[in-house]
């Protein structure tokens, strides 16, 4: 009977946990509210909602302000949980004692009341700590409509408060820091640049005062001076004699780095405060003191920073760091405006030192341009030795098999167009390797990007390897862009190089162009609406790294094994792209694969109608009498043949000189001299002008097969024959260059190859 008693008592707490067995089970007799049993339904009302609140909350009951909680509430009453249970409120919290008699009051008076973020001082585990609330209180009615007691929603916002606190103060400082770093960089003056710095450090720390000592050196040595002020006046400093002397300030002029004392006068590392040996008598009254070395990139204290107050522990680390931070903006500053001075005094040298560091720029340029060039030529070499020995195979099998007595003319026939096929294939190759590997300028011309991608598919499938499947999709219009072809197909190498090792060698390798009418927004960089060319390199390999994917682009970044490549070939594609007015995007995720695409502006006008029809053939003329110059036996043995088989009368030189003495000695004269470029001594441009100046008669047509010397100063308007050339080839050049009766002005000879000067 008697646990029934009870349970009915009790019924009201219901199971709210902890505080409702608490309250359940406290004799409440000895207090204002009486037993348990006995308590109005209004007030078992209350506490049955504040258990099953899911917020703070409290009961302040009667006149007394009887505190009845929930399990929240005591969260915040931390370790006074659970004594203050069923205490007058002013005694619970003796602290807030006038605060909590006017709730009281107020509420019994029928208010309510509402505070926010209420900053008060409660004593909790035993140490005073200031705190923030948010409280609401509204009066509870009894069964007559009077109030009985003040229910109280508590919240605690300390940690939020604190928050924005630390956030507003993080936003001053970095305003500060700006505001200081833009002054700083726009002023060269010495004496307002330090005084910024000043300012900046007592407004950053809070400090009374703040000083900069500056080093200088003179007749007598090193010496202090007291550049710039703040906060006190400069007569505050007249005691401090010199500096450098004391125990506070010496370590910072020694560069012994940032001093920091909450209390100088009970700091051990000063002793007591007699001149020298710490704050000098009749100096500013400083408890906390805080300094920090201004240093010189080349590592000379410039000087010191120096800040005081006059109230201990007023400095902390975040100080300290913020103080190294505008002492290295200082330094920076006082070195610039150093230099700035130092760059006046020599203005008269200023632009030649200017020339000289674009020139130091320019070759810098160039080297690494050329290193991209060379690293592209390096991948491409194994593969393309590995198709030389295969054509090597098919000419010298074919050779073999010519000697052979019993030959049929059809098999002859077959091994001879075998040997020439296989030639003109060698001689592509070559051509190939010689356009990657040429130093000249950048040339931007109109290209059909589609015929250059077309045209590179053997040079790609041979860099690949036969594992890989390259698929080349091409726009069905042409597409012309304004570019360097040699840097695009070094381009278009790296990205197939690129893949190829992304796909270890295995895979599908898709390159498409296309045409867009806009580059989507990229590093920073808003949609770009146009007309442009895309050229889209997909694979199937093990796709980016998203942590290298913003770095691939960068100048010797790589993430290939030691010896598998620098790090040149994606930024030539960026520098490229870039160079030629468009932008590249990479889109991959890892084990996906990876496509790169390249924009480059369109050109709406395609190849001029000169170049894109056949160059129709000249008539044949007749014999005609040939000088071949050429340094290389086996070749002039060739040309030799060539030219007797065409019916020509041909006279041989192995050198320039010899060819000048032939010519001034030939009769009947030499009607075409056929001269190799690169030759020991006088080479073929050369001779071809001594030529045109003293044998006007005689027209000349140039072969080479590595035209770096033409490719930078230009055939001069000579005929160039490009080697390997083929009887077909020498014969056209010939009938061009003699249909004209002058050196290289015939569309033909513009065929074989003619270079305007």
């Amino acid at each position: 009977m008697m646990v029934d008693t009870v349970f009915e008592r009790t019924a009201f707490l219901g199971e709210a946990g902890p505080l409702a067995v608490l309250i359940g089970a406290r004799d409440w007799s000895a207090t204002s509210l009486g037993p348990i049993e006995s308590w109005p339904q209004h007030l078992k009302t209350a506490v049955s909602i504040i258990l099953r609140a899911p917020v703070p909350m409290a009961l302040l009951w009667g006149e007394d302000g009887v505190l009845l909680y929930n399990e929240r509430y005591a969260d915040i009453a931390q370790d006074k949980h659970p004594a203050i249970l069923g205490m007058p409120v002013r005694a619970a919290w003796p602290e807030a004692h006038a605060f909590n008699d006017h709730v009281v009051r107020a509420c019994m008076a029928g208010e309510t009341l509402s505070y926010a973020r209420q900053e008060m001082t409660l004593y909790r585990n035993g140490q005073p700590g200031l705190v923030y609330l948010d409280l609401n209180y509204s009066p509870v009615l009894d069964g007559s409509g009077m109030p009985a007691g003040a229910l109280a929603v508590v919240v605690e916002t300390t940690d939020a408060v604190l928050a924005e606190r630390s956030l507003r103060w993080e936003t001053h400082t970095l305003e500060t820091l700006n505001v200081t770093g833009a002054a700083l960089a726009a002023e060269l003056e010495l004496e307002p640049l330090i005084q910024m710095v000043t300012d900046a450090g007592v407004k950053l720390t809070g400090a009374q005062f703040g000083a900069y000592f500056h080093n200088l050196m003179d007749e007598t040595g090193e010496r202090l001076h007291l550049f710039t002020l703040a906060g006190a006046e400069r007569s505050a400093f007249e005691a401090l004699g010199r500096p450098r002397a004391t125990a506070v300030f010496g370590p910072t002029f020694r560069n012994e780095g940032v001093i920091r004392s909450d209390d100088i006068r009970a700091d051990p590392r000063y002793g007591q405060s007699a001149p020298h040996y710490g704050m000098p008598p009749g100096h500013l009254p400083v408890r906390s003191y805080l300094s920090v070395p201004v240093t010189s990139r080349s590592g000379i204290v410039l000087g010191g920073l120096l800040f005081g107050h006059s109230e201990v522990a007023r400095f902390n680390e975040r100080h300290e760091r913020l103080l190294v931070g505008v002492a290295a903006q200082a330094a920076i500053a006082i070195d610039n405006a150093r230099l700035f001075k130092a760059v006046q005094d020599v203005n008269d040298t200023l632009e030649q030192r200017v020339i000289e560091r674009t020139v130091e720029l320019t070759e810098a340029h160039e080297a690494l341009r050329q290193a991209q060039k060379m690293e592209t030529l390096g991948q491409l070499t194994g593969g393309i030795a590995h198709d030389f020995n295969n054509l090597l195979t098919v000419i010298r099998g074919s050779a073999d098999l010519l000697k052979r007595p019993d030959l049929s003319e059809d098999r002859r026939n077959r091994y001879v167009a075998a040997i020439a096929d296989t030639a003109d294939r060698a001689a592509k190759l070559t051509n190939q390797l010689l356009a990657f590997a040429r130093r000249s300028s950048l040339t931007p011309e109109i290209l059909d990007v589609g015929a250059v991608v077309r045209g590179m598919t053997d040079m790609l499938s041979t860099l690949s390897g036969s594992f890989i499947a390259i698929e080349i999709a091409l726009a069905e219009t042409p597409c012309f862009a304004n570019a360097d072809a040699s840097q695009l197909e070094t381009a278009i190498v790296n990205l197939a190089v690129n893949a190829r090792d992304a796909m270890a060698g295995r895979g599908a390798l898709t390159i498409r162009v296309d045409r867009a009418d806009a580059i989507p927004a990229v590093r920073g960089h808003e949609v770009r609406v146009g007309d442009f060319v895309t050229i889209a390199v997909s694979d199937t390999g093990s796709g980016i790294d998203p942590a290298h994917i913003d770095h691939i682009f960068e100048p010797f970044f790589t993430s290939k094994a030691i010896g598998h490549g620098t790090g040149l070939g994606l930024s030539q594609v960026f520098g490229f792209v870039k160079q030629s007015g468009g932008e590249v995007i990479v889109e991959s995720l890892p084990g996906a694969g990876a496509t790169f695409v390249l924009y480059l502006p369109r050109q709406p006008i395609g190849l001029p109608e000169t170049l894109r029809g056949s160059v129709p053939a000249p008539e044949a003329g007749g014999p005609i009498r040939v000088l071949v110059v050429e340094d290389n036996p086996d070749v002039g043995r060739f040309a030799i043949s060539a030219l007797s088989d065409l019916g020509h009368d041909v006279v041989f030189a192995g050198h320039a000189e010899e060819a000048l003495q032939l010519l001034a000695a030939a009769m009947p004269p030499i009607e075409v001299v056929f001269s190799d470029v690169m030759m020991p001594g006088m080479n073929g441009v050369e001779l071809g002008r001594h030529i045109r100046r003293h044998f006007p008669a005689a027209r000349v047509l140039l072969t080479s097969g590595y035209s770096d010397v033409i490719s930078k100063e230009g055939a001069h308007g000579f005929a160039l024959l490009r080697k390997p050339y083929s009887m077909a080839e020498l014969a056209e050049a010939l009938r061009g260059i003699i249909g004209t009766g002058m050196d290289g002005s015939h569309p033909a000879a513009a065929a074989a190859g003619e270079w305007p000067a």
